[in-house]
């Protein structure tokens, strides 16, 4: 999920995400803007161990989280 994905159409993903909480999507979309998100993806694998990553601005895998 890239900083654009999430603000495509004004925010309309983070809008739903917040159950339509205008001031929380609002807040988030100021965070983003000031890089002061940070942004995760959790993988499960077949033997159920789950990995954690850390991802940049445009969502690609930059490390391990934490």
């Amino acid at each position: 999920m890239s900083d654009e994905w999430l603000l495509e159409d004004g925010g309309k993903r983070i809008l739903k995400a917040v159950n339509g909480d205008r001031k929380l999507q609002k807040d988030i979309i100021q965070a983003l803007k000031k890089g002061k998100v940070e942004k995760v993806l959790s993988r499960v694998g077949k033997d159920g161990k789950v990995t954690t990553y850390r991802l940049n601005s445009n969502g690609e895998i930059i490390g391990f989280w934490p």
